[in-house]
């Protein structure tokens, strides 16, 4: 569809917050919180509306086994538990599980505070 000569592509932008406990010398008793905040942008394949729930049912499956665990205890993360590398993890899962629900995905970014962002981008808008 497009109005006048610009195209038009409408996205889906949902934010999810993944409370969770981490170290960085693998040590349990240095474990410490965090609250990270993780953006996605995608965009469904079909033409129908779709609701933010259909979106959200598909993180939530993703990042719920995670919500307040100690992330060094899972083997996905090697005891790497940097935000970068929390980013690439995360980004893998996403966008698999995104695409099997047809979402083409667009953008994901991991940030633990509003000044730092690790972003990952495979579609501008």
């Amino acid at each position: 569809m497009s109005i006048g000569r610009f195209a038009q592509m409408k996205y889906h932008r949902l934010k999810y917050r993944l409370c969770m406990q981490h170290s960085f010398d693998k040590k349990a008793e240095h474990r410490h919180h965090h609250l990270i905040e993780i953006e996605i942008v995608a965009r469904h394949m079909a033409e129908e509306f779709l609701e933010f729930a259909s979106m959200d049912s598909v993180l939530e499956q993703v990042f719920g086994p995670y919500q307040y665990q100690y992330l060094n205890d899972f083997p996905e993360f090697e005891g790497n538990t940097s935000i970068e590398h929390l980013g690439e993890v995360f980004y893998l899962k996403v966008k698999d599980a995104l695409e099997k629900q047809h979402w083409k995905f667009a953008r994901f970014e991991i940030s633990e505070t509003p000044l730092r962002i690790y972003a990952i981008t495979e579609e501008t808008f």
